[in-house]
Formats: C-alpha cells, structure tokens, sequence
C-alpha cells in the first residue's frame, strides 16, 4: 500500500485519535467515524484490534506499509523493549525530529521541508525525510530556506511551540539539537506499541 495522501482528518476519525497534528482538526467537531452509521457495533476482535494500532502509528509517521515493516525488523535486531526500539526509530526520523522542533506545523509540513531542500543537518543540506539523526546533530535551515517566506513567518510563530526534552532549540537562531534518544513518554500516549509488535509477530 502506497503512502495514504487523502483527507488527513478522515484517518484521525477513523481511529478516533488526531494523527494530522493540525490544531483544527475535523475530529475535534466530529467524533463519529466517517460514513454512515453502521446499524450494530461489530465486536473487534484481538487481530482487529492490534491492526488498528498499527495502522495509527503508521497513518501518523506518514509511512508506507513495506517501509514500516522495516522498522519493525531492524527494531527486533536491537537490545530491548522491541516495542519502545519501534517507536525510538521513528522519532529519529529526520521529518519528525524537524516537527519536534516546531520547525515544521505538522509531520506533512516538516517532510515537504526536508525534501524541497530547505532543511541542513549539521551544515550540509539532507533531503531525505527517512533520514536517521543522532545525539549531537545540529537541525538547522539552508541557505535557500532562510530566504524563503515561510522562515520569516517561523520567526513570529516559533516561540509559541514546545520541544520535547530529547531536543535542545534556539528561537532566536531557529536551529535545533539532538542531546538524546527519544523514550518512553516523548512519544504520544494513544500509540500502542506492543500491540503493532504482536501483529507483526504472528
């Protein structure tokens, strides 16, 4: 399955969760899933379940099914919690470290950034959204980023943005640092991360 492009709000609806990561989000006015009202509630079972955990997480990190696959396998390769390996690997990402950061609104927002070209990795600029950061390196804009409209306007919005404790930011310079792994707890708290590894694990 390709990487979901549709209505983002329509997902966060469906999982009854705010995946987009907009502050209007259609769910906050419409709780109900999309489409019409079924006529019973069908019970979900276990499998179901464990589905629709996976499928938030991977709706939300903007993924496709085969890459995050890869994720869950290069988590099970790695000493401990699988589950917290998972969702560690994720948040290193360098679309998602750059939302973080409240560089970008949104995770949509931060990817078009990394791939249009306007986001630097220790000086040089990386145009790969999949691109894992490590303790140490410096997010900043390029040359061509600090030109751009939308840098003028971060300026004014920046300061009103939190950053989680794994990542250091400068408001004045708009530049950003990695100074530790992500863990429990800098991640959102509706995700289940035991769940999508024991889907994939049967």
């Amino acid at each position: 399955m390709a990487r979901y492009i549709g209505p983002k709000c329509r997902k966060c609806r469906r999982y009854g969760v705010p995946l987009c990561g907009t502050a209007k989000c259609a769910l906050l006015r419409r709780p109900n899933p999309p489409g019409p009202r079924p006529v019973r509630r069908r019970k979900i079972s276990d499998r179901g379940q464990q589905l629709i955990e996976k499928q938030k997480v991977r709706f939300a990190y903007g993924l496709m099914e085969a890459q995050f696959r890869r994720y869950y396998e290069r988590a099970t390769t790695r000493q401990g919690v699988t589950g917290h390996n998972l969702m560690r690997l994720l948040e290193e990402r360098l679309d998602n470290v750059v939302f973080r950061m409240g560089l970008g609104a949104t995770r949509a927002q931060a990817r078009q950034l990394v791939t249009h070209g306007l986001i630097a990795v220790d000086g040089k600029k990386l145009s790969i959204p999949s691109a894992r950061t490590k303790v140490g390196q410096v997010i900043s804009f390029t040359d061509r980023g600090r030109k751009s409209g939308f840098y003028k306007i971060l300026q004014e919005e920046i300061a009103a943005r939190d950053v989680p404790a794994w990542l250091e930011l400068d408001r004045k310079a708009i530049t950003g640092r990695v100074i530790s792994e992500p863990g429990p707890g800098d991640w959102e708290s509706y995700y289940n991360p035991n769940a999508v590894i024991e889907y994939y694990s049967r």
